[in-house]
């Protein structure tokens, strides 16, 4: 079987998901958490600080981690992981089989460093609509800048809010079909990231990690890599540089996968596949109620 799982970005993180975090891990995983995160074990806590970077990309990778330790023994191993955004270092750290503890770390430092480099209110926004010459004049205009291409009409560009609320109305104003501010707090896969990808490059520099045993299609290289340093070196780049998500399922397409699965949160990268690939068995794991509706659809379309 030709599989592909694909690992979530942030945005679409919920209460539930903290709930299944707080229910699959053991005593000492959340320990580790409380330690990276203890917004999320305080008395007054609020739903609204899921979407903070600083606490996102933690949670999201317990998250992916769990899922992953289960998922992987319900199928045969997959040919390949791709990540969208935060997904591909997740992806990275499934793939080299860090241990909970090493894997929360990495992504730790990387929120870190990211949040570290925001000095105004910042994040992304969504365009849908224009095309890539006209998006070319708008992210002139605003001081904004191309973070994620989804496809060619589709667009997510990063940079401070009052610059973001300008950019929404010039993209109205050229007949945008739909604009929307996302609930993520830093300008990622921009230029304004550019102390934060160095911070993480020469603090990779330093690890020692096990040798990938699962290929990564990558959207930022547009090519598949299986080789620890090189990955490494594609996630510093990655936080700096925008990615190409079309051009990255393009590149699944030519893998031929007889089965998708996206590991979540969410279902908009699964979405995105059935729209590309109306033929290829694509679901979410979000799109069950529980672990045992995935595992029925998997040997249903076996």
């Amino acid at each position: 079987m030709n599989l592909i799982i694909l690992f979530s970005g942030q945005g679409l993180q919920s209460q539930r998901h903290l709930e299944e975090v707080l229910t699959a891990t053991s005593e000492y995983e959340k320990s580790l958490l409380e330690k990276v995160i203890p917004e999320l074990f305080a008395n007054d806590f609020d739903t609204e600080v899921l979407f903070n970077n600083s606490i996102a990309q933690p949670l999201i990778y317990a998250l992916q981690y769990c899922r992953w330790q289960q998922l992987q023994q319900l199928i045969e191993p997959p040919i390949a992981f791709a990540g969208y955004s935060l997904g591909e270092i997740d992806a990275f750290c499934c793939s080299s089989q860090l241990d909970f503890e090493t894997g929360l770390t990495l992504i730790n430092y990387r929120a870190t460093f990211m949040e570290e480099e925001v000095s105004e209110s910042s994040g992304l926004l969504a365009i849908q609509g224009l095309h890539s010459s006209e998006l070319e004049n708008l992210l002139s205009e605003t001081k904004t800048h191309l973070s994620i291409k989804i496809n060619e009409d589709q667009f997510i560009i990063g940079g401070h809010t009052h610059h973001l609320s300008q950019a929404a109305q010039v993209a109205q104003t050229l007949g945008a079909q739909h604009v929307q501010l996302l609930n993520v707090s830093v300008p990622s896969h921009t230029m304004m990231m550019r102390g934060a990808a160095e911070a993480f490059r020469k603090y990779t520099e330093t690890l020692v990690l096990p040798p990938m045993t699962t290929a990564i299609v990558s959207a930022t290289e547009g090519i598949r890599y299986s080789e620890t340093d090189q990955g490494l070196d594609i996630l510093s780049r990655q936080i700096d540089h925008a990615l190409d998500w079309y051009f990255c399922m393009e590149n699944i397409e030519e893998y031929q996968p007889s089965m998708v699965i996206e590991i979540g949160p969410g279902n908009a990268l699964s979405r995105m596949i059935n729209n590309l690939l109306p033929h290829v068995p694509c679901r979410s794991w979000d799109d069950f109620r529980n672990l045992d509706g995935l595992k029925a659809w998997v040997e249903k379309n076996s």
